[in-house]
């Protein structure tokens, strides 16, 4: 494999306040759904606020099965 000597700005976690900040594990798990509703590509007619609440309801209910 190919070694990525790729230099990045050093400075980019106090400018961007680090790896994402304010992210619940409620937008982790919505974030994964709705990754996978556009990638399994069944919703193509959908807005993407339909998908993003879809996405959203998955993610509450992967949260109340932990309890």
């Amino acid at each position: 494999m190919k070694e990525d000597n790729t230099q990045i700005d050093p400075t980019w976690m106090e400018k961007t306040g680090g790896y994402a900040k304010d992210m619940t594990l409620r937008d982790h798990f919505a974030g994964l759904a709705m990754q996978s509703l556009i990638a399994d590509g069944a919703v193509p007619e959908l807005s993407a606020r339909i998908i993003a609440e879809m996405a959203f309801a998955m993610a509450n209910a992967m949260l109340e099965e932990r309890k």
